[in-house]
């Protein structure tokens, strides 16, 4: 991957980073994750805009949810949000969301099966599915290949998902890291190929050659998003990897940025 020259080639894109997490893991050391140090670094490299979640928010409901609001309170000028829906708790959650429905600095949903260990066709989301897609917020949720030695990964089989966008299909949905792993970053382009009101990141370590080239070729650019998985990975990688990318300068800037602004209707 080139890296050289890197600030001055971000400078002609809009870009929108829409997977970054803000705050410390509670079960992990992670010294790279300085509130102001990922945004510093985001900024510093080009990203106008990032929409986050919280760490604490997969955990907690009222914490998690305080500390996000103070979070795009402090960075107003750079941030939006991801409010988390935790389906073990689906009443607080649904209640907590309907409150908060107004804030504009809130412009989706973070779902993550896995971490919550409940399926994404179980009743406790179904209330949830049905507002997400009355009030057309689009929803961010872990995918992953369940063939791998994490287990709790099979919450989170991208094709768990098919169910959910036939019954709702006026629901905008984004599949995070694509399958994540294997031949399901492939398959997952059937399912993108099969419904328009599917997007999908290549969040986290997704570095292949030539698989969003694929992406591209079978199903346009326009429902591929740009995000980092910041702090778990640094967004350097990421935008060295798009630039090396054998796309022209339109699908490059969908990716980077366009695509976002629309889907998230950010108005910027």
């Amino acid at each position: 991957m080139i890296l050289y020259n890197l600030e001055n080639k971000v400078k002609d894109y809009v870009i929108i980073d829409t997977h970054l997490h803000i705050g410390s893991p509670a079960y992990l050391y992670m010294p790279s994750n300085n509130r102001d140090a990922v945004i510093n670094l985001s900024k510093k490299f080009g990203v106008k805009k990032a929409i986050c979640s919280t760490h604490s928010s997969f955990f907690t409901i009222n914490f998690g949810l305080n500390e996000l609001l103070q979070i795009l309170k402090r960075y107003r000028d750079f941030l939006f949000g991801y409010f988390v829906f935790n389906p073990n708790y689906d009443d607080l959650s649904l209640n907590l969301l309907k409150e908060h429905l107004d804030n504009k600095s809130i412009v989706g949903i973070k779902i993550h099966p896995s971490w919550h260990l409940c399926y994404p066709d179980d009743k406790r989301y179904e209330k949830f599915w049905n507002l997400a897609q009355e009030r057309q917020l689009p929803v961010l949720t872990h995918s992953w290949n369940p063939e791998v030695a994490n287990k709790t990964q099979k919450f989170s089989n991208p094709f768990l998902f098919e169910n959910i966008i036939k019954k709702y299909p006026d629901l905008k949905l984004i599949l995070a890291h694509a399958g994540g792993r294997g031949d399901m970053l492939y398959k997952v382009i059937d399912l993108i190929e099969k419904y328009e009101n599917l997007y999908v990141d290549f969040a986290g370590d997704v570095f292949v050659p030539g698989l969003i080239e694929e992406y591209v070729g079978r199903v346009g650019s326009e429902r591929l998003l740009f995000g980092t998985d910041m702090p778990w990975t640094d967004l350097r990688f990421h935008l060295a990897h798009i630039f090396n990318l054998d796309l022209n300068e339109k699908e490059i800037k969908n990716i980077l940025g366009i695509n976002a602004i629309k889907l998230f209707k950010l108005g910027i």
